[in-house]
């Protein structure tokens, strides 16, 4: 029943989702879009996104509603220090510039990096914009830390429905071991009483509640921890697991659905 309701998403397709910096309802309004219960908009026509009213003026970037998430649940206050680990292509370090977070972002492909200061400029958000190999990021000592690990992808297969064809699986062992070493790395430049954010695009629990229970047993000073109340508007309690939040490609289908995304929320206890 779940496979062939993914399935079914994945035939459909997707629409394009933004996210704004500010006045969500008002701008799905001048854009002619719906209003997601998580304040992403959904535009059902295909318009030039460059030549879209606000775009210049950089009042809203391209975000699946799902990859907006993420940095929902890791909710930055005004003030604090964050890295966004695994940047490019930005959406998630905008979302926490907006919040009003010293936001550190790191990639480590420098082209993808440029467009992310490009994205930056766009949106008059700042953010300290790092080229470099996340493992061998050694600043220490953040508030909280956005680790969008790299992964299958298959919970995009909606928006790019040529991936299973692209790939056989065979790269995924490495995948999850590079999963592995980020978690740990990301965990050491946390600190004490910090939280961090965990989340892939993924549909394989090798890359969400499983990574996770393997991280609490390496990391003794780590705990899970989901107030899903919090957020009570747009996340649905059937959503939340022992080790992590799933959306799936068929949740919200009468709206046209979203990505597939696991994500956790760890507390480093101090």
């Amino acid at each position: 029943q779940t496979v062939l309701a993914i399935e079914q998403a994945h035939a459909a397709g997707a629409a394009l989702d933004i996210t704004t910096k500010s006045d969500a309802a008002g701008w799905a309004e001048k854009l002619d879009g719906r209003l997601l219960p998580s304040g992403s908009i959904r535009i059902d026509t295909t318009p030039q996104i460059t030549g879209m009213l606000g775009f210049e003026t950089g009042d809203w970037w391209v975000q699946d509603a799902a990859a907006a998430f993420p940095a929902k649940l890791l909710a930055v206050q005004p003030g604090e220090n964050v890295l966004d680990l695994c940047a490019a292509p930005g959406g998630k370090t905008m979302q926490l510039a907006a919040a009003g977070a010293n936001v550190t972002a790191v990639d480590v492909s420098e082209k993808r990096m440029e467009r992310v200061k490009e994205n930056l400029e766009r949106t008059k958000l700042k953010a300290k914009v790092v080229a470099s190999d996340a493992l061998e990021f050694a600043e220490n000592g953040f508030d909280a830390i956005l680790l969008d690990a790299p992964c299958s992808a298959t919970g995009t297969i909606r928006r790019h429905p040529d991936l299973p064809y692209a790939k056989d699986g065979s790269e995924f062992p490495k995948l999850f071991e590079l999963q592995e070493n980020l978690i740990d790395h990301a965990w050491s430049l946390l600190k004490p009483g910090g939280r961090m954010m965990f989340c892939t695009c993924s549909l394989l629990i090798d890359e969400g509640e499983e990574q996770v229970k393997d991280a609490l047993a390496r990391n003794k000073d780590m705990r899970v921890e989901i107030d899903s109340s919090a957020h009570k508007d747009w996340l649905d309690e059937s959503w939340v697991g022992e080790f992590g939040i799933r959306s799936r490609p068929d949740y919200w289908a009468d709206q046209g659905g979203m990505d597939g995304f696991f994500m956790t929320l760890l507390r480093k206890v101090a």
